[in-house]
């Protein structure tokens, strides 16, 4: 009984393991600029004139798309037409998302990436006293360097700013969304906290972290939006591309097949 057991309990991280290392070969594969490439270069071994030209429009039609100031904040805002859903005035536990941080060691510091507002928005809901304690969760996305715990590098921070170590706690093992949550409340439960939880994450994340919390206590607090939700475009929106655009494009096509997986799993 013991061995089925073990053995089941292996499988299971194997599958985890197994479709992390997976998602990493799919966010390669859905990169606007992996499809461009690839018509492009296929354009360029096709001998078929009219064919050729077809495929090359093709790929310009596609960078287009991607790259449209307009189209793809109209996109966003479709991931971010929700707000925060603060219920409480003080929270037990703020759980703010990881993927905004890691610790370079050639600096000896930690360095912050696009969604630190994750970071800096729960800091200002700590000095206000929104919530009393800040939780870090995220451990390494990294494949090749699974020791550099971004949980660890924004705890660092967190002490080197003066947070009393008494008000952090971190979640180090988790290595995407569904991890997040998952670790973090084993967590939570251990601590006996029975209170509402504040989620806090970019706002273009919110849907996929609701899936992943639909049996969960907690509220929801939105940070760093990427779509201008007044729709103030000017004719150079419409025209000329962005690189801007395209690397929000390529966010959100992360986030809805985040989406539709995390869709079927819960």
């Amino acid at each position: 009984m013991f061995k089925i057991l073990n053995d089941l309990f292996n499988f299971k991280i194997n599958f985890a393991l197994m479709f992390f290392y997976l998602s990493k070969i799919l966010l390669f594969i859905i990169k606007p600029l992996v499809w461009i490439v690839f018509l492009l270069l296929f354009a360029v071994f096709t001998k078929d004139e009219l064919k050729r030209k077809k495929r090359i429009i093709f790929s310009l039609l596609i960078a287009f798309f991607v790259s449209n100031t307009v189209l793809v904040n109209e996109i966003g805002l479709l991931f971010e037409k929700e707000n925060s859903e603060i219920s409480n005035n003080q929270y037990e536990i703020g759980l703010v998302l990881g993927g905004f941080a890691s610790f370079d060691s050639a600096l000896n510091r930690t360095v912050f990436y696009e969604a630190n507002d994750r970071l800096m928005q729960t800091l200002v809901l700590y000095k206000k006293g929104i919530i009393k304690k800040i939780m870090i969760s995220s451990g390494s996305g990294s494949i090749l360097n699974q020791n550099n715990k971004e949980a660890n590098a924004v705890k660092l921070y967190l002490e080197n700013i003066n947070i009393p170590d008494s008000a952090i706690i971190f979640e180090n093992q988790s290595r995407n969304t569904l991890e997040n949550i998952d670790f973090s409340f084993k967590i939570i439960d251990s601590l006996k906290i029975k209170s509402k939880v504040l989620v806090i994450s970019s706002a273009w994340h919110l849907p996929r972290v609701k899936l992943c919390c639909a049996e969960k206590n907690v509220d929801y607090f939105a940070t760093n939006y990427i779509s201008d939700r007044n729709r103030k475009y000017s004719i150079g929106d419409f025209l000329i591309p962005s690189s801007i655009a395209l690397q929000h494009f390529e966010l959100l096509l992360k986030e809805g097949f985040g989406y539709l997986t995390y869709l079927t799993k819960t």
